[in-house]
């Protein structure tokens, strides 16, 4: 077994196997060439999701029938996860993310050391691993952090790592908030203009493309509010002016199928142009009988509640036992590492083109474009509803109250509620526009997470915090 190449103490206080290291701090594997660091970048996504946050939302509840562990109840009880560390937990996103970090900036070094090779392609390369470290950062931020706003920015921020570690003692300073996008951004910002489609294989989606970076800067903006940039990002993906339907897959046909894993299949189609940036994630957490999940309460509400007057195609939904539902999104697969064990892992897509759709609608709308906004949206409802778009704006505000720009605001915040149900985007519009949350546990207890609650910033795990970096306030 070989050792991995880089720890950060603190951060990732693990070995693991790994194809390129031996071991720490000082024998790494040699990187002489630009393929050498090509290779090494395969290595700089982290493998852990987030969908853990889904059972911190208003998307879930507690399921009698369905199986708990501990894990999963502290993540709906709104208390630190301090029952497990492996797949689908905060400890286990912390150290994959910062392990892709890792591998990211052993690259940009490798880049620095070595003086031959292509032009284009080290600039590719560079623009690749400094896109990962960007996006692990910022997801790390969105996670372990309070949401970006002037309220919050001078709080506390996440380590930003830009060296391999030579050492096997550091001391990390969280920063504040502020500075750590500030980082993210010059990061972004640095790697766009490199970015290049020409050196990936395939469809290239496992990896930074242009069309996965500027998803990537649209997200970065919606959530740092500076909604002008966010549309500007989302139009290079999009194009200006109204939306065709090339991001928006057709739902009728994607939840067609005879079985949930082939639906799951087509869902998550890398060769679809609406799955921008898909990744290989270790998870257990999509088995519909474990965990908390959606019931007809809430499915009623999110998804059957529209003000179109027809039925809406994402209403499908497998069930576990009396209450518990689910769309077919994932389809988890099992690699086996001796006979009879191994890990369940999924291929998630991070990005999507309906994603950046609703960025630059609900931008439009924080400008009060209202009519760009929802000429927008009547394209992408034609492939949702049976009778779909050519809703008019006093028809929303009917159906929503208030003035026009906060019954369109509303109306598709719901919208992007429907569409991102169970992927766990759902948590960070709760940490963005300050939802309340209230859980009921199956005994009636009661759990509230208040709408500007320092409990949405996630507790650190505890070997981060035994190593010295700075525990989220409480």
């Amino acid at each position: 077994m070989k050792k991995n190449l880089i720890i950060l103490i603190g951060l990732i206080s693990f070995f693991s196997c790994d194809d390129y290291l031996d071991e720490v701090p000082d024998n790494r594997q040699t990187v002489t060439t630009l393929n050498d660091v090509s290779e090494l970048l395969v290595s700089a996504y982290s493998e852990g999701t987030y969908n853990f946050v889904e059972w911190k939302t208003d998307n879930v509840t507690a399921i009698i029938d369905n199986n708990q562990l501990d894990w999963m109840t502290e993540n709906y009880q709104f208390v630190p996860v301090v029952s497990s560390e492996s797949q689908d937990t905060p400890t286990y996103f912390w150290e994959q993310n910062y392990q892709a970090i890792a591998h990211a900036n052993q690259a940009l070094q490798g880049l620095n050391e070595i003086k031959e090779g292509d032009v284009s392609f080290r600039n590719a390369l560079k623009g690749e691993a400094l896109m990962s470290r960007a996006y692990h950062h910022f997801m790390l931020a969105n996670v372990f952090c309070q949401h970006y706003n002037d309220n919050n920015k001078g709080g506390l921020g996440v380590p930003y790592i830009t060296d391999p570690e030579t050492s096997l003692k550091v001391v990390y300073d969280r920063g504040t908030l502020e500075e750590t996008y500030e980082k993210i951004e010059k990061d972004l910002l640095e790697a766009l203009p490199l970015i290049s489609d020409a050196y990936y294989t395939g469809t290239g989606k496992y990896h930074f493309t242009k069309n996965a970076a500027n998803a990537f800067a649209s997200r970065f903006y919606l959530f740092k509010g500076e909604y002008q940039k966010c549309i500007d990002y989302s139009n290079k993906l999009l194009g200006n002016g109204v939306i065709n339907t090339t991001y928006v897959r057709d739902m009728d046909v994607v939840f067609t199928g005879t079985s949930s894993t082939q639906i799951a299949d087509q869902y998550n189609n890398i060769d679809d142009p609406h799955n921008i940036f898909v990744v290989r994630k270790e998870s257990f957490s999509d088995r519909y009988n474990r965990g908390y999940r959606t019931n007809t309460a809430i499915i009623n509400n999110v998804i059957r509640a529209n003000i179109q007057g027809s039925a809406d195609q994402r209403d499908l939904f497998y069930t576990f036992g009396t209450e518990a539902l689910q769309q077919p999104k994932y389809n988890e697969l099992f690699e086996f590492t001796t006979a009879t064990t191994g890990t369940g892992y999924i291929i998630m897509t991070q990005l999507r083109g309906e994603e950046v759709i609703f960025n630059r609608m609900e931008s439009y709308i924080r400008l009060n474009r209202l009519e760009d906004a929802l000429n927008d949206y009547n394209v992408f409802a034609t492939l949702r509803y049976d009778n779909g778009g050519q809703l008019t704006i006093p028809e929303i505000v009917n159906g929503f109250g208030g003035s026009n720009q906060e019954a369109m605001f509303n109306f598709i915040i719901l919208e992007r509620r429907k569409e991102f149900l169970h992927e766990g985007l759902r948590w960070f519009d709760v940490k963005r526009l300050g939802i309340e949350v209230t859980h009921v546990d199956v005994n009636g207890n009661e759990f509230v997470l208040g709408s500007e609650d320092l409990r949405k910033a996630i507790q650190l795990p505890e070997k981060a915090l035994t190593n010295g970096i700075e525990a989220n306030p409480r």
